[in-house]
């Protein structure tokens, strides 16, 4: 049987494969912010305090909000650790954020455009982390731009304690 007789499903079998695949594409919402994490410059002592940048490049045209937004207001960024992590989440602090009437909600709202950088202060585990221990970070924030906004969204951003954890 030849690959393009009619009764041949290859041609049937390329439709659906192409529109599954259209699907997906439309099902799977675009991710306009992208999050990278930088440790320390030197390797920590166990128990020790210290720094994270943990980077957000934000898509032209989108924004993402600041870590305290008024009630009623859209979806504040929240940072945090995943349970059991190995590190100890102390504190978060952001860059001052572009405060903007938002005139759909009628209130100020403080948002992120192109990039921001937020400071995590960690604390490393007493003990020195096994071989292959990871943070996971974790990032829920809304991304939005002048016509819509998406959903809320969480990443994990994987930081190996390798290397930051002597």
């Amino acid at each position: 049987m030849s690959l393009c007789s009619p009764r041949s499903p290859l041609p049937l079998l390329l439709a659906v494969g192409s529109l599954l695949t259209s699907a997906a594409a439309l099902a799977a919402p675009p991710t306009p912010a992208h999050w990278a994490v930088q440790g320390p410059k030197a390797p920590v002592a166990p128990g020790a305090s210290f720094t994270l940048t943990l980077t957000a490049h934000i898509d032209p045209g989108w924004h993402i909000y600041a870590l305290e937004e008024p009630e009623g207001g859209p979806i504040a960024t929240q940072i945090g650790l995943a349970e059991g992590d190995p590190l100890t989440l102390l504190d978060v602090a952001e860059p001052e954020p572009r405060m903007v009437p938002d005139p759909v909600l009628r209130q100020t709202t403080g948002m992120f455009q192109n990039a921001a950088e937020f400071t995590l202060r960690v604390r490393a585990p007493h003990t020195a982390p096994p071989s292959g221990a990871v943070s996971l970070i974790l990032v829920r924030y809304q991304s939005c731009n002048d016509q819509i906004c998406l959903p809320p969204h969480t990443e994990t951003i994987t930081l190996p304690l390798r290397g930051v954890v002597r």
